[in-house]
């Protein structure tokens, strides 16, 4: 009887326990962070009057005959179940989605205690802490780090999370040393297309000088413009954009003057004469036709104009044959070449020959033929006209190169016009010039419209001595520019220039400006604040295959550190990443340096790796810290200590510290806090249960109250 009584006693205790542990549940609803916790029931040991037996002999087993002395509580069990994320305006508060616990300490480290509350916020020292001032655990990044020449820029905004984890402690004025530029990248498209608007002059030249191939050692004018550098001419652009795309033995003729012939006719039934390679003849009885030799031999030459360009004139008596050049073609419309005469054209013979019309062709060879006056560069056609020019002048001659004599000078002027001045050359005898620019063209080769089109502003009807010049249309070459700020390790800026030019089908140079007094080792000759000689180089797909140099030095000279080494990244060999050379019109994509200036820590915020990222007054965001997260084995097995806090036990495992979102960690969102997990509708529901089991426990107790006085009254 007595057993049953103390079951009641103990269901009773047990469920008051239970009540204990929810009221506490219901109490926290609204703590943060807080993980319910459940009572675990289990029944008392037995009391056994028989033990159970096996069938023996003709006897059947049977069960056990044992009595339960009622239940108790044996643990308590915490549900770690992600309670609701709660967003908040603190940008210091942090939710755990998921697996994972914030490491506090109050002791400077020597132990920690674990929390799901992420409540936190900046003491007057700096010290990242919760409400009950301890400081958060994790990692505070090195700022003098990234100086260190193995720590490549890609990890130079990155925490180092493999060094032990200590208290975040983030100066409230904090101010960060400026970083001197060590890389430049772009992300650019240089045309390949036939049409840009992204223009520059031809590079003005004349005789006195001419930059090696290399473009090292370039010359500029006052302006900084560069000179004296001769360019592809296949690769040039007409003034409206066009590219002139010469190809192989495409060019143009050139007429300083009037090709002439002057010869009587002598009185003949016939006459021939073979004209620029074109056999003329005419048959004429002047007793007949009333027409005299002179005039049939006019008439026969001038009928066959169009084939041989040379137009004939009787005057005084004698036959002139005059070829203005102007015909487009080939050499059977130039010059007047006779290699043939007879009967009346007898007088005519190839000593009459007069040439003064040249054919210059474009050529890919490195090495242009100036005898054949084939041309590859600006340079090559500047040189060829200035020959020609002279020799027609002066009649033959002219082989200085220099062009300190010469008196018909050919230039490249500052806006990439091709100008002929004809000098006075102080003698007697007045040498005017005559210029008609026309096409070439035969069956093997097409003829140039746009080339044609810009050489013909050259054309004048009298080029005379000591008189004004005659210019071409301007050239152009495909140019792009882009620019950024470079930093030095005193934080002063230097803006940076990076001028492309097309200089071949899928190549293009590029040359580096900073502004003085700020140089380039290595820097032009003439000024050392250019950086000249850069090559980049596409395939067939515009995809980038070279470029060199990758690496430029510089010298601020402001008393920074120097020499500044920059590497400059405009992309990887075979990929479109970086530079790139297709249709499109050249544009910049993006242009990164990874320098910056001296910065005050002026806001902060977290992202959702627990990473505190501080924004300065310099415009940078840098990464200043890392929260770290504790995972265990048995989350269930952690002690709770009062404050919202968990402290290790032996039951808990060891904790497992990473950062947020590895490992099977949790997730951080920032600006949020997680919510209790406690369900008022379990908990209420709970509630019941617990006082039903209390209220039928102590109807065991009265019901054993009963016998027991129902057995006292037997002895009455």
């Amino acid at each position: 009887m007595l057993r049953s009584l103390w079951s009641g006693v103990s269901g009773m205790q047990a469920h008051q326990v239970a009540l204990d542990v929810e009221g506490n549940n219901i109490a926290n609803v609204n703590t943060t962070g807080f993980k319910y916790s459940r009572a675990n029931f289990s029944d008392m040991l037995s009391q056994v009057n028989r033990i159970a037996t096996s069938p023996y002999g003709g006897l059947g087993g049977q069960n056990d005959y044992s009595i339960g002395l009622g239940t108790s509580i044996n643990s308590t069990t915490k549900i770690f179940g992600q309670g609701s994320i709660q967003d908040t305006t603190n940008k210091m508060d942090l939710a755990i989605g998921g697996d994972g616990f914030f490491i506090v300490s109050g002791n400077g480290g020597r132990t920690n205690a674990y929390t799901r509350d992420g409540a936190f916020g900046f003491d007057a020292a700096g010290n990242m802490v919760n409400n009950a001032g301890y400081i958060v655990q994790g990692w505070t990044r090195d700022l003098n780090s990234g100086s260190t020449s193995c720590y490549s820029d890609a990890l130079y905004n990155v925490v180092d999370t493999t060094v032990p984890i200590s208290g975040i402690k983030i100066e409230p004025k904090m101010v960060i040393p400026a970083k001197a530029t060590t890389q430049v990248n772009l992300d650019a498209n240089l045309t390949a297309g036939d049409t840009t608007d992204k223009l520059g002059c031809m590079y003005a030249l004349d005789s006195t000088s001419v930059t090696a191939a290399d473009g090292i050692a370039a010359r500029y004018d006052s302006a900084g413009n560069k000179i004296q550098m001769a360019e592809d001419m296949g690769v040039l652009f007409n003034a409206s954009g066009n590219a002139l795309k010469l190809s192989e033995g495409q060019g143009v003729w050139v007429s300083y003057s009037q090709a002439t012939a002057t010869q009587a006719v002598a009185v003949a039934t016939t006459g021939t004469i073979t004209l620029n390679g074109t056999t003329i003849t005419f048959t004429n009885d002047s007793t007949i036709s009333g027409v005299s030799s002179l005039v049939a031999a006019q008439n026969a030459i001038n009928a066959k104009k169009s084939e041989t360009g040379v137009e004939a004139f009787a005057t005084g008596g004698q036959l002139r044959l005059v070829n203005d050049n102007s015909l487009d073609g080939n050499a059977s419309k130039k010059n007047v070449i006779i290699t043939a005469s007879g009967g009346a054209l007898a007088n005519f013979t190839a000593a009459d020959n007069s040439i003064t019309a040249f054919r210059y062709a474009y050529t890919t060879a490195s090495d242009a033929d100036s005898t054949s006056r084939l041309f590859r560069t600006t340079e090559d056609l500047r040189a060829l006209l200035q020959q020609d020019a002279n020799n027609i002048k002066h009649g033959g001659g002219y082989v200085d190169s220099t062009g300190t004599n010469a008196s018909v000078k050919v230039t490249i002027n500052k806006t990439g016009m091709f100008e002929i001045l004809n000098q006075d050359d102080g003698d007697t005898t007045t040498g005017n010039l005559s210029l008609t620019v026309s096409s070439y063209y035969d069956t093997n080769v097409t003829s140039n419209v746009l080339f044609k089109s810009a050489m013909k502003g050259l054309n004048t009807g009298i080029l005379v001595e000591g008189g004004s010049s005659t210019t071409s249309a301007s050239l152009m070459a495909a140019k792009h520019t882009a620019t950024t700020d470079i930093v030095d390790s005193l934080g002063n800026k230097h803006t940076l220039t990076v001028t492309f030019r097309k200089v071949g089908p899928q190549e293009w140079s590029f040359s580096l400006h900073v502004p003085e007094p700020a140089t380039f080792v290595n820097g032009s000759g003439e000024r050392p604040n250019y950086f000249e000689g850069g090559r980049v180089t596409f395939g067939e797909d515009g995809g980038l295959t070279g470029m060199n140099p990758p690496t430029i030095q510089f010298n601020p000279k402001s008393g920074a550190s120097s020499p500044q080494r920059i590497d400059l990244d405009f992309g990887v060999s075979g990929t479109f990443q970086g530079l790139t050379s297709t249709d499109k019109e050249s544009a910049t994509g993006n242009i990164y340096q990874n320098g910056y200036q001296s910065g005050v820590l002026e806001d902060w915020r977290f992202d959702s790796n627990g990473v505190l990222i501080g924004e300065f007054s310099n415009g940078k965001d840098l990464a200043l810290a890392q929260v770290a997260i504790a995972s265990f084995t048995n989350n269930g097995g952690l002690q709770a200590e009062g404050s919202n806090l968990f402290s290790q036990t032996a039951n808990s495992g060891e904790p497992v510290v990473g950062t947020a979102g590895s490992g099977g960690r949790g997730k951080i969102s920032p600006s949020a806090l997680e919510m209790s997990n406690v369900d008022l509708s379990r908990s209420l529901t709970q509630l019941i249960v617990v006082q039903r089991g209390f209220q039928a426990n102590s109807k065991t107790v009265t019901t054993s109250d009963q016998i027991l006085n129902t057995l006292l009254q037997l002895k009455q």
